[in-house]
């Protein structure tokens, strides 16, 4: 694994340029050189559970590229079901994760892990975590095990203490070109989610007809994937979820939806091997169909 550690010490916030934070991410994932403290900034809560995703499975994939998304352990990440990442537990109205939760995470990362190399942590809302709690944080930080990785999202770093921000890196997910487009990438994989479950097809045809542009198309069947795996996730656990996400668990069945992400996957594969844009969203919507 390429945990990097992280010692260095700063008197500022460490944070990436807005612009690359997204690049240099990716750049740590190929490099293997992810430092063992991850901040995820972003006012986009699906763009923060993409790259957590993203680095979850990066944490634990057995492929040869990391992450490979089609491994075990990679699919076990995407339903929620990998006994080596763990989700901070949120409390009260406010949802934060207290500091009962993290001395809890704190002893528990000092244990082996179940079936990878790497335990991975995440913590969110970590922004709102009270003084105590991120204190309480502070110390696996400065020392943690081997093989470990802590993923803490939010929506400002600069909430967060400076001793925590001198121990961890920052990505800020948000480009100052690309709001526009994550927003409505996001809006258009809802879209799709909800016509899946409406009984004529015309508004699967024309939701799935927005995806003329194949970096467009792409940024939504990410998002769909995550709205999906989150209908999965929310139906065996019963925690809350998106709209959209909601719309999908309360109408579609499990086998079904993990159908659903098999084509979603697939369509992925497809825009990279340059397919007609009108096929492919035929294609995408008639396949989409036929899994209702």
């Amino acid at each position: 694994m390429g945990i990097a550690q992280n010692n260095n010490n700063y008197f500022g916030v460490k944070k990436l340029e807005q612009n690359s934070g997204i690049q240099l991410l990716e750049k740590a994932m190929k490099s293997d050189r992810v430092p063992h403290g991850v901040v995820l900034e972003s006012d986009f809560p699906q763009l923060i559970k993409k790259y957590t995703e993203l680095l979850c499975q990066w944490a634990v994939c057995t492929g040869n590229v990391k992450p490979c998304g089609h491994c075990v352990q990679c699919g076990k990440v995407s339903t929620g079901n990998h006994p080596d990442v763990y989700t901070a537990k949120l409390y009260g109205k406010s949802q934060v994760v207290n500091v009962d939760e993290i001395r809890n995470i704190c002893a528990d990362a000092f244990v082996k892990p179940n079936e990878s190399n790497t335990k991975v942590y995440i913590i969110p809302n970590a922004d709102k975590m009270q003084p105590q709690a991120q204190n309480a944080f502070l110390k696996i930080l400065e020392e943690p095990p081997q093989n470990i990785l802590f993923i803490l999202c939010c929506t400002s770093a600069q909430q967060l203490l400076g001793t925590i921000l001198s121990r961890a890196t920052v990505y800020s997910l948000n480009q100052n070109n690309a709001d526009e487009n994550i927003n409505k990438s996001c809006e258009t994989a809802g879209e799709i989610a909800v016509s899946l479950c409406k009984t004529k097809g015309y508004e699967l045809l024309k939701a799935t007809g927005k995806l003329t542009d194949r970096a467009f198309a792409k940024e939504t069947i990410d998002q769909l994937i995550i709205i999906v795996n989150e209908a999965i996730v929310t139906k065996l656990t019963e925690t809350h979820c998106s709209a959209a996400a909601e719309v999908l668990r309360n109408n579609i069945a499990t086998v079904d939806l993990i159908k659903i992400i098999d084509i979603l996957n697939l369509a992925k594969a497809r825009l990279n091997s340059n397919i007609n844009m009108n096929l492919f969203m035929s294609w995408l919507c008639a396949e989409l169909r036929r899994q209702k």
